[in-house]
């Protein structure tokens, strides 16, 4: 997988970075936008942004984090890889970590004080409104006492208590502390060397293939004379789908 480098991203500068610190980011769900880049080679694509990350519901997202490629856009044309400077939330129901992740991890001081009050005052306000449901929720809950209880969906004020991140890689740090061997990311990559479309799309299939089967994810890189497939995901599975490549 290349390095990550810069090119022009319109709705991705760092000064738009408040654009993600509202209320509606503190919810359990995942949630994301589509945006339209422009690369600098010329070419115009649209991207995946996630706003909201839940990997207890979403685990592939987990992977994403650990290979690099959450909110990452890769131009389709020359490659170039960008990623997204606005913060996102970050939730392992599981593991107990909810945290509010500023991409750049390279802001000075002043800045940091700057976005951590900003950031109070919206989750203050998003922890006033989950009172508020909550409330709302067990005074429908006690006319049908039956159902399910509501509230136990809801996040409850002042639970989780949320980590403020500053920095892509601390987040991947801190996320690969919590997981056992079986579980951190692994990966194995299969090429075909030379252009042959037909050889590249058999060497696709097969790679997708496998990745759905163990549940892992994948990623191409194309250059004029090789092509690569990365399957990543839990080692554990990994494990899985190169042993039964050695076998075939």
């Amino acid at each position: 997988m290349s390095d990550t480098s810069a090119y022009s991203m319109p709705s991705l500068p760092e000064e738009s970075a408040q654009d993600g610190e509202n209320s509606e980011s503190f919810g359990a769900e995942t949630r994301a936008s589509s945006i339209m880049i422009t690369c600098a080679c010329g070419e115009t694509f649209s991207s995946l942004v996630y706003h909201a990350v839940n990997v207890t519901l979403e685990p592939e997202l987990l992977y994403q984090l650990l290979a690099d490629t959450l909110n990452v856009a890769v131009c389709p044309n020359c490659g170039r890889r960008a990623r997204s400077a606005i913060p996102f939330v970050y939730h392992d129901m599981a593991r107990g970590l909810f945290a509010y992740v500023f991409p750049n991890g390279d802001l000075s001081e002043e800045e940091r004080s700057q976005r951590l009050e900003r950031l109070r005052a919206v989750y203050n306000q998003a922890v006033a409104a989950s009172g508020d449901v909550t409330r709302s929720a067990r005074e429908d809950a006690s006319a049908a006492a039956d159902s399910p209880r509501l509230q136990d969906a809801i996040p409850q004020p002042g639970a989780p208590p949320m980590q403020v991140i500053f920095g892509i890689e601390q987040l991947r740090k801190l996320v690969e502390s919590l997981l056992e061997p079986s579980e951190r990311l692994g990966k194995v990559t299969l090429t075909a060397q030379g252009n042959d479309s037909a050889q590249r799309e058999q060497l696709r299939l097969i790679a997708q293939r496998l990745a759905r089967g163990a549940g892992c994810l994948t990623e191409t890189t194309e250059r004029s004379d090789t092509f690569s497939i990365t399957i990543y995901g839990p080692r554990s599975q990994i494990g899985v789908i190169a042993q039964a490549l050695r076998q075939g």
